[in-house]
Parts: structure tokens; sequence; C-alpha cells
């Protein structure tokens, strides 16, 4: 939940009787357009529809009851007609008519809603489901007014927005955290042009005060120019000593026109002379954002500014310019400063790193481990608050390490792209060192400590419970125990338990309360005030509970009368002394306990525990699971590992233990494996037979297999080893590969490439994943032969795992995603809808917000719009050989 909720200001709103609301709306029309003669100006009053009920993060799913009367551009604002809501008085809700403050100039113009519905019951409601029942939707429309006589371009930002239409443009995505980084551009034609905006409360976002209200914002700038390089957007490292302390710097580029746009060079230009620092060739689609690499080593003797120039090119093949400027920040090397890397992906990211305190007279071998700290939902990595955390522990021996995760939101709450961008922090630590010159306390690895607060805290869960071999300890201050449990998931639509269970199962990797057996024997501290309003203590209370459970005593303090934050949150007294009794502690060989068990989910992020790598498990329909008890047997160290649900595994040489194993048992066999000279290559698999043997290559490592970054769920498609492939294979196709970048760059801070279909096979030779974004069965074949999922003329056929075939016939409003493997441990999103209608349904699934439960393939029907996941007719996963698992809901 965002830091900054409770500094939001409730605005007044006036309501008007719904008697008079149509004539009201007409006159508010025809006045506003007369009191406003700016360029654009919002309506100020509009037209609302709802409360309706909202399942937590369900909106991804489609889910709109609107949808059952034909769509929100089909009904009529009748002010006697009656819709079907459960949570208002006769099950019913009508139009109402309200009025929003509008501000308008000759370049911008905005409209900020403020609603709520005070005729509704909402604590009684919280009484029986909690946070739960503060989470609704609902529809506004409204418009905004061109007085020009001419069609007028604009960027709109749809700020706390996740959908709208304008005129006929459908917008999926928006900007639902309110980062303002991807705006839509479009074009308004004269007169007015109808909006119709899609409420969505969200209590992690919007907060769980009484009483429930939206707060959102419509921000409209005429385009002066067909690019925008926007200065916020910019990423630079700080400098030290007349140099930046990293090689990397980022600007986003904006194509507000209506033609392709390729960027050519970028220039440093500096006193004395000028620099490349890009001079990679970038196309820009008509209305996408992209983040630009510049390297920025050949830069010396930097002062107070640096003067940019971009060239570009457009469809003229003129070549223009346009430059910036940007401030930089000189700091030293012992001080807290920013430094730049690459997130796997390719694009520019930053952390603030503080180095280790230095003496005098260091010791030759002195060294320090790397302290990571996630920040919380809202909060930026160099802001003030993230780099003031640790400003009462100046003397504590460690490299403070504060990735960003790519947004204030760490992407996608330090889970797979948020948690990729804090492991690539950590591996820019030795090249700031080496770059620098530093000559103070040498980094130790490949232990760490891990420290968050509220949302960093969850992802400290996270991050112990997947790599519990690289933990030397754990905080966690005022932190939610997994996304499920925050905002109970009770208001979803009515499904098939099947279904319902899919949805779950494709968060398991997140459900901590289930992955706290990977914590015993890890030092954890939890910290909570009992007065926070923002993160229930519960939370810090029911994991401490659980932790016992697994007989893990976790140090706990829990703070009469504090709140959610405060001024030396993350350096309290206790949290100071359990850092330096980690720190002093310490072991760097540990010793393996008798018997410990390692809980393990279909997840590429989960990593060793004593030294065991789980490859694959049997089933992605539940958890694997391994239980190992050591004995000695003379002098022959034997490790008997029980497992569930394990097809393969592997041991990690990196694991130094004080009692390796000399010898392996797996379940049954008759007698163990020797385990001397065992290597990274060679791995123990299960066969269809039930019997483990021993393999002691990589063949298997294939496009048959599943393995490395393709493990995990639809979310997988986000471990991307560079720009995502957007490649559209219709007409209909472009403006939503336009917007699947639009919702990557807004929500991930990541970069994308847009191609036509003819252009397919130059994206299976790129490194980055492929989504592919087709009509009918204009989609190119699977790069496997013998994938499950084929598209015909008139239906789908789905392959069991039995080898038999499934037809659905292929009907209006159908729609489906599915990953399909590429080689070298690449994947692809297939976005498919039988017409147009579908399309738009299932491209709502590429990721966008976490907690929406993606399964690896979802095949939609028409009711999907308004029934959101009980709309599916086939859902599911695959399995270690890209079959259809035999849990999945199949028609």
């Amino acid at each position: 939940m965002r830091l900054d909720y409770y500094a939001n200001i409730l605005l007044c709103v006036t309501l008007y009787p719904r008697s008079v609301a149509a004539g009201i709306s007409q006159a508010v029309l025809s006045t506003d357009h007369a009191l406003h003669p700016d360029p654009i100006t919002f309506l100020s009053t509009w037209d609302l529809l709802g409360p309706f009920r909202l399942g937590t993060r369900e909106a991804v799913w489609g889910a709109d009851p609107v949808e059952l009367y034909g769509g929100i551009r089909s009904v009529a604002i009748d002010e006697g007609a009656l819709y079907h809501s459960p949570l208002t008085r006769d099950a019913t809700v009508q139009w109402s008519n309200r009025t929003f403050t509008t501000l308008a100039s000759k370049t911008r113009a905005s409209v900020e809603l403020v609603i709520d519905f005070p005729e509704v019951d909402w604590q009684f409601a919280q009484k029986i489901y909690g946070w739960s029942a503060f989470q609704f939707q609902g529809w506004a429309k409204g418009g905004i007014w061109n007085t020009d006589s001419v069609v007028r371009r604009v960027v709109l930002h749809p700020v706390n927005i996740l959908e709208l239409w304008v005129n006929d443009i459908h917008v999926f995505g928006g900007d639902f955290y309110g980062f303002e980084r991807a705006p839509v551009a479009l074009d308004l034609r004269p007169g007015l042009n109808d909006i119709s905006v899609r409420l969505t409360r969200d209590v992690r976002s919007m907060g769980g005060a009484f009483p429930p209200v939206i707060r959102a914002t419509l921000k409209a700038e005429l385009v002066s120019a067909s690019i925008e390089v926007p200065l916020q957007s910019l990423v630079l490292p700080d400098v030290v000593c007349g140099r930046f302390c990293s090689r990397f710097g980022s600007i986003t580029v904006r194509n507000q026109g209506d033609s392709w746009i390729q960027i050519q060079h970028i220039f440093a230009n500096l006193a004395e002379r000028s620099a490349i620092v890009s001079s990679e060739a970038i196309g820009l689609a008509p209305g996408q954002s992209r983040p630009v690499k510049m390297t920025l080593e050949s830069i010396e003797g930097l002062q107070e500014v640096v003067h940019f120039e971009l060239e570009y090119t457009t469809d003229d093949s003129k070549l223009y310019q346009q430059t910036f400027q940007a401030p930089i920040t000189h700091t030293n090397d012992s001080s807290s400063q920013k430094i730049t890397f690459l997130h796997p992906s390719g694009v520019v990211s930053y952390a603030i790193l503080r180095p280790p305190p230095t003496t005098n007279s260091p010791s030759v071998d002195q060294v320090a481990p790397v302290l990571l700290n996630l920040h919380g939902a809202g909060v930026e990595a160099d802001g003030s608050l993230a780099r003031h955390m640790f400003d009462a522990a100046q003397d504590l021996p460690v490299w403070i390490l504060s990735p960003s995760g790519l947004s204030p939101w760490s992407g996608d709450d330090w889970h797979t792209w948020g948690m990729a961008d804090a492991e690539a922090a950590l591996s820019a630590v030795p090249k700031w060192i080496r770059d620098t010159g530093w000559d103070g306390p040498a980094l130790e690895s490949p232990k760490l400590l891990i420290a968050g607060h509220s949302n960093g805290a969850q992802g400290t869960w996270f991050y112990a419970s997947h790599q519990p071999d690289r933990v030397l300890g754990a905080a966690a201050a005022s932190g939610y125990s997994s996304i499920e449990n925050y905002v109970p998931y009770l208001l979803w639509n009515e499904a098939d338990p099947l279904q319902v269970g899919i949805i779950q199962t494709s968060m398991n990797s997140f459900r901590h309360e289930l992955l706290t057996e990977n914590l015993a024997g890890i030092p954890i501290f939890q910290q909570h005030g009992t007065e926070d309003a923002n993160v229930p203590v519960y939370h810090s209370r029911l994991m401490n509970t659980l932790l016992a459970q697994v007989g893990q005593v976790a140090d706990y303090s829990e703070l009469p009368g504090r709140g959610h934050w405060f001024t030396g949150s993350m350096t309290t007294p206790s949290m100071l002394d359990f850092y330096h009794g980690c720190l002093n502690g310490s072991n760097p060989i540990p010793t393996v306990p008798t018997q410990f068990t390692f809980v393990v989910p279909n997840s590429h992020d989960l990593g060793s525990r004593y030294g065991i790598v789980i490859d694959q498990l049997a089933t992605p329909d539940r958890m694997g699971r391994i239980k190992v008890t050591t004995s000695l047997h003379g002098s022959i160290n034997r490790w008997h590992i029980r497992t569930e649900n394990i097809r393969r595994l592997h041991f990690s040489p990196a694991a130094h233990l004080a009692n390796a194993p000399d010898e392996i048992v797996l379940d049954d066999m008759p007698q163990g494996v020797n385990f001397a000279n065992f290597t990274e290559k060679e791995s123990f698999v299960k066969f269809e037979t039930n019997i483990w043997g021993r393999e002691v290559a990589l063949e298997w490592r294939n496009i048959e297999q599943r393995y490395g970054r393709q493990r995990g769920f639809l979310d997988s498609i986000l471990r991307s080893a560079g720009p995502f492939e957007l490649v559209y294979c219709s007409d209909q196709a472009f403006q939503l590969a336009i917007q699947a970048s639009r919702n990557f760059m807004q929500y991930f801070g990541a970069d994308s490439n847009i191609n036509p279909c003819l252009r397919y096979k130059e994206a299976l030779h790129r490194q980055g994943n492929i989504i592919t974004i087709g009509l009918g069965t204009t989609i190119p074949p699977a790069s496997l032969p013998t994938f499950p999922i084929q598209l015909g003329e008139k239906q789908i056929l789905l392959t069991t795992k039995d080898s038999n075939t499934i037809s659905i016939p292929r009907t209006s409003g159908m729609g489906g995603v599915w990953l399909r493997p590429l080689p070298d441990s690449r994947l692809e999103l297939v976005v498919w809808g039988h017409d147009e209608v579908g399309l738009r349904q299932a491209s709502r699934l590429i990721p966008t917000l976490t907690g929406a439960g993606q399964p690896d393939f979802a095949i939609l029907n028409n009711e999907a719009r308004w029934k959101g996941h009980s709309g599916a007719i086939a859902m599911g996963f695959f399995d270690y050989n890209w079959r259809i698992s035999a849990a999945s809901f199949l028609p």
C-alpha cells in the first residue's frame, strides 16, 4: 500500500438528484463549452454507474458486470434503468451524476475524479468481509472538448485508472499506480469526445480507510512535437572524482506522432568535445515510449550539467535534433550514491549503494557483506526516505544496497521482475569496486543480509524463502505475508472450484505462508507497530506463529503505539542488534541439520537449500517437497532424500557445507550413490517408471523440456534476456502491440520492439521473449511441433497428456493466451482472438498487475467479459514436457 495514501485530500463532490440527472448533463455540456475557451477542456459533470462488486486484481480478467448489458458504450444513460449489484439496496444500481474539479490552460487540461458511494453501508460490509468489502467498481462517463475545428493530437495520462474508452479507442493498462511514464497518444476530433472510465477501487494502492473512495485523474496535453524526451525519466549515475561512477544511463523517448520514428544517435556535448553515448538505431511506433540506453564511460571532467543531443529520422528520412540537459550529482566514493546497471532484460536500472565505513588503517583482509534493502510500495529508491533509511546505522559494517525494482512498486512486488533487478544490482557492486578503485573493505559474497519495509518486507519473505542458502539473516518490518492474504480474494466471480484452484496455484510461489519450512535455520527478525493501519500487525503475528510451527524461533518486536512508518523504522535498537548479531555470529561454512525440508514452488526464482537444486517438478499442479535426513554410517555421511512431486534435481557445487554428503539415497533406492566427484552437469531424474536415474550431461535441456527461465506460470514471460519482441499478425493487433509495449514500460520500465508478422523469424533470432498477437489463423506455428494447442480454421485443438484430442469450436468473442517454448530457455506468449472482441479480452492477460493469477494457458469465451475467470473454457498448466497437466480445467 502506498505510504503517501493518508496525505491525500478528499475533495468535495456535488451530488445531483437522479430525477434531474439527464437535464443537468445536457446543460453542463453546453455550459462547459461556453465557459472554457481553452483548446481542450474536460467536462466537469460526469455520469456514474455503480458500484458493482470486484475481487482483488480481478479486473485483469475482465469481470465487468456492465458487459452483460452490452458494454459501457452500448448502455444508454437512463435515469430509470436498473442494473443488478449485490452491494446496494434492492440489489440494483442506477445512473447518477457528479461534478468534479477541472483545470485547463492553453496546452493542458485535467479532471480529478473523486468518487464514493455513501448510499452503501460500507461499515457493515467490512464487518463481514474486511478490506475486501472496500473494493468495488463502476463506470464514469464524460468527455473532453476539442474547441478547434480540426483534429488535435494529445497525450493522455490516466492516473490511477486501469481501463477506459476514448471515443472508439479502448485502453487497458492505463496508469493504475500513477507512474505517468507512458501516456496514451490519441487524436481528438472537433467538438465533444466521449470518455468512459472504468472505476476500480483497490485497497493495496488506494488504502483501507473509511469511507472507501476512488481517486483518479485524467491529464491531457496537446502535442506540439512528434517526439518527447521527458526529463523526469532520465537515469544517470552519480559522479565521483569527475566521472560517472557507473557506465550506463537512460532516457525515455516518446513518439507522439502518427508515423514511425528512428532514433539514430545521442551525443553528450561537453565543453571541449562531443561524445556518442548511443548509436543503436531504435524504432518507435506511433504512441510508443521506449527507454534508450546510453553508455557514459568515455565522459570525464563533469561539472554541474550535461548537455545531450538526440538525432532521429521520420518517414521523410530527414535528420532532426532534440536537445536536453541533465543536472548531475557529485559525491565521494564513501557516501551513498546512485549506481546504474543493466537489468537482465537489457534496460538500465539503478540502485543506491552505501559502501561500508572505512577506518584509518583498514585490515588488508577486511570484508563486509551486502545488506539488501527492499523499499516499500510507492517509494522511489532515489528519494529522501529510501536514501536516509539507514542514517542511524553509520557504523554498520555492510554494503547497504537499495535497488529500485525499476518502479516505485518494484515492478511486480519484488517477484519475478523486481527480484531480477535486485540480483542485477548485487552483480553490479563488484563492477563498482573495480571502476572506482575502492580501497576500503572488500565485498563478502555470496551470502547477504536482507531487510525490507512493507512491500519490501514481503519481498524479504520472498527472497529468503526462495534463496535460503544465500541469506545470513532476514529482517521484515511492517510487512504483509502475501498478496492473497493482504486483501483476501473473497469477492471474485463464482467459478468452478477447479478454476479457483488454478488461479491460486498460479500464485503459489508468492504464498510465503506455505514456504516457512524453507526459512528454518535462517536468523529472522520481525518488527511491527501495533497501530499500523496500512499493513495490519496480524501479518507479522501470523508469520511468527507459522515459523514457530516449523521449529524456527524468530526474534519479534511489536512496537506499542507505532504506525506503519516512522523515522528510524529500519534502525531501531532491536533491529541494529539483529544486524550486528548476524554479522558476528555467521558461519561461512554451515552445518547441515539432521533433518530439513525444502518446499518447492514451480519457479525459476528458487535457488538451493543446502546445495540441493530442483530443476523440474513432476507436475505443476502442486508444489514439490523434499525431506532430508542426514546420518553417519561409520565414516560415511549419508543423505536420505524423500521426494514428493520432484522430477529432476542436482547439487550446486557452490554450496560449501561442513558435513557435505558422501552418499545419496533417493526415496527407495536399494543402495546409495557415491557423491564423490559429483558435478553441476549431473542430475538425478525420476523416469516414468518411477525409478531414479543419474544423468551426466545437459542434453536434456532442449526445446522439448521445460527448464530454466521457462519455469513458473504465465508471468515467466517476464524473464526476458532482451527487449520484449511484440509481433502483430493482423491490422487489429497493431494497436494492441502498442498497448502491450506501453504497459510493459508503464508497469515494469521494460523495453519492447514492435514487429509485423513478416519479421517473426527476425524476432526468433534475438534474445528477448516474444509476445505474438493475432486473429484467426494468423499466428505462426509453434517451434515445438508437438505443442498441445493448435489453431484450426473452425476450432482450437487441445492434446491432453494421455494423447486424446479435445476440439473446441471457435465462436464470437473467444480469445486466449498460452505460453510456447523457444530454444535456449526462451518463451513465447501467444495472444489470440477469434475476432477483435476476443483478442482485446485475451490481451488483458499480458502481465501488468501482480496478483491476477494467470496460469500457463487460458481459453476464454465471450462471457469472460463479465464473468472473468469463470468464463474460461479451458485453463491450466504445461508440465516438464510441455504437455497439458492432469489437473487442468478442460471441456
